[in-house]
């Protein structure tokens, strides 16, 4: 890695493997952190065996939130946590300046690693994203996480800038959220034929399977705020090279994912209203409540989940409550 990204003083930790839930940001009813839920939520993901947290993604709802709101929940969940699990921190926004400050905020509030959109809301050539990307790393003082979302972000970095910059040292690890298992291989074997250290994880709920076969080291699946045992359970068969249980229980992932379909769920914060309407009913968090402009849901929509996804969410977990083998140490 090059002097300019090397803090000594910052503990490298364990390669991050296993399951990191995209954590949902629970709120009151007048739109606060609900620090209480939160702290509950993140218990419950602890006793299902996940593997640490990713804080201020999509599903928490990261774009409603300034420098001090990301900060606070990042704070949070590193004093639940207690050193327990590592907590990944986004810290992606529209321009460099704006993600320097996200990133000074997450790492003065304990964060152990920082992850990266590229900025949005315009179009930026590859040379200016690689000093974008530069600039973060420097900052922090390791390498970071790329974060690849088209769906929010655009294209962003090609493979080819993001394996030179593995190799710099700015990047030593991926979240991919497009579920294009093709970009997901082809960047993998890019960094092992340039010779780079890369720990690249699934963000899309439908493919923690496909991604362990092609070399994933985990899946940062939004499900997991909802069944970690059942992802944890997954991620230990595929550990044990038991593809058949990897494959059964990716079934039950789906099955999962067509009872959350609702007709207005077409957009990413969408995920955010479903997923507090059943972690609610769960009794895991205590309001529904979502970061404004998104609504919460419609009474029918409630009691379709009700009768088709929550059920599902109980069976899942108590079939993979046999499986569950404890909480990960760092």
């Amino acid at each position: 890695m090059p002097p300019a990204f090397i803090d000594e003083s910052i503990p490298t930790g364990e390669r991050p493997r296993g399951v990191f839930p995209p954590i949902v940001l629970p709120l009151t009813d007048d739109g606060t952190l609900d620090s209480t839920s939160l702290e509950r939520l993140v218990g419950k993901l602890l006793d299902g065996g996940v593997a640490g947290l990713w804080v201020n993604g999509t599903t928490g709802e990261f774009y409603a939130l300034g420098v001090e709101g990301r900060a606070r929940v990042v704070r949070e969940c590193v004093k639940i946590v207690a050193g327990a699990v590592p907590v990944i921190a986004h810290v992606g926004d529209t321009g460099t300046d704006l993600v320097l400050d996200h990133a000074r905020a997450a790492l003065d509030a304990g964060a152990d690693r920082l992850s990266v959109l590229p900025p949005y809301g315009a179009d930026f050539t590859q040379s200016e994203l690689k000093d974008h990307f530069r600039a973060v790393a420097r900052l922090a003082g390791r390498p970071v996480f790329a974060y690849n979302l088209p769906r929010l972000a655009g294209p962003g970095l090609g493979i080819d800038a993001i394996v030179e910059l593995a190799a710099e040292g700015v990047f030593d690890g991926a979240k991919d959220s497009s579920s294009d298992l093709v970009w997901f291989r082809q960047l993998l074997g890019s960094a092992r034929r340039a010779g780079v250290e890369f720990d690249c994880f699934t963000g899309g709920s439908a493919v923690p399977d496909l991604g362990y076969f092609v070399g994933a080291q985990g899946t940062m699946s939004s499900l997991a705020n909802l069944v970690p045992r059942h992802l944890v359970a997954q991620f230990e068969a595929f550990g044990r090279g038991d593809w058949t249980t990897v494959r059964d229980l990716q079934d039950g992932s789906d099955e999962l994912l067509r009872a959350l379909r609702l007709p207005r769920a077409t957009t990413i914060s969408a995920t955010a209203a479903l997923y507090k309407h059943l972690l609610e009913r769960r009794g895991w968090i205590a309001t529904d409540r979502s970061a404004a402009p998104l609504s919460r849901l419609t009474d029918d929509e409630r009691q379709q989940l009700d009768r088709t996804a929550l059920p599902l969410i109980d069976h899942l977990e108590t079939a993979a409550a046999g499986e569950h083998s404890g909480v990960r140490r760092r």
